[in-house]
């Protein structure tokens, strides 16, 4: 099923729906105050930050305090943070957070289970890697095919033209050299993060039956996620 995805609310950067119960964006701290009160109005249940601790101290949530808000755990460690200093590519960032991370990533897709009803809005600070790998995630479970999964992944990218064009003009050339390859959105990235799950544990589902997620939870996620928006 194709998602409806109602207009992006004023300010919103890189902002879609990528399953009919489950949308993905940007930092909605770029949102104006008629963005903030937009987003607000598509009544969703629960609004999940990704970012950890650091970025929301230096660039506050708009929603803190809301209801639907909910800041999670950050994702760094020791072993997550050595593997992140090592990627040289967002696969092998998105993979050090499965391999560094699972804990986190099952309480982000209980978050979502788990949530009342209504569609659920996750975010981090562009939208991309974080999110793009909980949404990949939330696509394998509702049986999405893998190229979808890729395409969905890839829109990142010409969403995000402006806002790494602004990055690059705050680095040095030498400095934006090493970010870089970190700034592109290939699809080929998210294919080999899915891939590495089959190889090391036969499939995303047993990874997240491994680490709590039962198959009858996978099960209901799947379903939550295939629940349509409720009318704007």
């Amino acid at each position: 099923m194709t998602p409806r995805t109602p207009p992006a609310p004023d300010g919103a950067l890189n902002h879609r729906s990528c399953l009919p119960g489950l949308t993905r964006s940007g930092n909605p701290g770029r949102l104006t105050p008629a963005g903030q009160q937009q987003l607000l109005a598509l009544n969703f249940s629960r609004l999940i930050d990704l970012r950890n601790r650091t970025e929301r101290t230096v660039d506050p949530p708009p929603f803190l305090g809301h209801p639907a808000y909910l800041p999670l755990l950050p994702w760094r460690n020791r072993p997550f943070n050595e593997a992140t200093a090592a990627a040289r590519s967002n696969a092998d960032h998105m993979t050090a957070m499965l391999d560094h991370a699972a804990n986190q990533i099952v309480t982000v897709l209980g978050a979502i289970l788990d949530a009342p009803p209504g569609p659920v809005l996750i975010h981090c600070h562009a939208g991309k890697d974080r999110t793009g790998l909980i949404a990949a995630l939330c696509s394998d479970l509702a049986g999405q095919s893998r190229d979808r999964t890729a395409a969905d992944y890839a829109a990142s990218g010409p969403q995000l033209t402006a806002f790494y064009a602004g990055v690059q003009a705050r680095h040095t050339p030498e400095r934006w050299a090493t970010l870089a390859p970190l700034a592109a959105t290939h699809p080929g990235d998210i294919l080999r993060t899915l891939d590495h799950l089959d190889r090391a544990w036969g499939s995303p589902r047993a990874y997240l039956c491994a680490h709590g997620l039962t198959e009858a939870e996978q099960d209901a996620l799947a379903r939550r996620l295939h629940t349509p928006f409720p009318p704007a």
